[in-house]
């Protein structure tokens, strides 16, 4: 009924050490967010995708390492493997990465002050290539536009549903069709 206490003592170091893995699994999110300015709805997001399969993975290995038993030891140790993780390796590994993104910051804006005037220059002339095709097509179908109306004619009088309007003499039901008379 009772179980080895060594067995118990290996399942509790390797919690703890699934608990550092997932601090370390953790440090690519911080990297982002490090790199990139995140709203905290995107944070959110991040977060309960990681949590959740952080979460999922933890109780596989809980049914594994516990032979089909969940233990509530196992979240503790796991928790103290992150905890010991961010307190030790991952305070080093923040200190490295904010100066990595720093230099890689200063590294790609001065690429982009470098490069930016040559893509201006770039797209500029190719705004002027084909900027006269666009007007072109503007004006084709503006004087299209402009060309299919006709102006209406003087008219006295407009009769709606004359029977003599009519094709063939005869009426039609919801049709309408107007005549234009003009007085004499």
């Amino acid at each position: 009924m009772f179980e080895d206490i060594s067995y118990t003592l290996q399942q509790c170091g390797c919690f703890f050490i699934f608990g550092a893995v997932m601090g370390l699994c953790y440090e690519p999110l911080r990297l982002l967010r490090m790199m990139f300015k995140h709203n905290i709805a995107a944070v959110f997001i991040e977060d309960l995708l990681f949590f959740s399969l952080s979460g999922f993975a933890c109780f596989i290995t809980a049914l594994w390492v516990g032979i089909g038993y969940f233990r509530i030891y196992y979240i503790v140790f796991a928790f103290l493997g992150v905890c010991c993780y961010f307190l030790t390796l991952g305070m080093l590994l923040n200190k490295i990465s904010k100066k990595a993104v720093k230099a890689v910051k200063a590294i790609l804006c001065a690429i982009y002050r470098k490069i930016k005037p040559k893509f201006v220059r770039l797209f500029s002339i190719i705004y002027q290539k084909i900027k006269p095709m666009f007007v072109n097509i503007a004006d084709f179908f503006r004087n299209k536009r402009l060309n299919s109306k006709k102006d209406l004619q003087n008219t006295d009088e407009v009769v709606y549903n004359n029977k003599n309007t009519l094709e063939n003499g005869g009426e039609g039901g919801s049709v309408i069709k107007a005549q234009i008379r003009k007085k004499a």
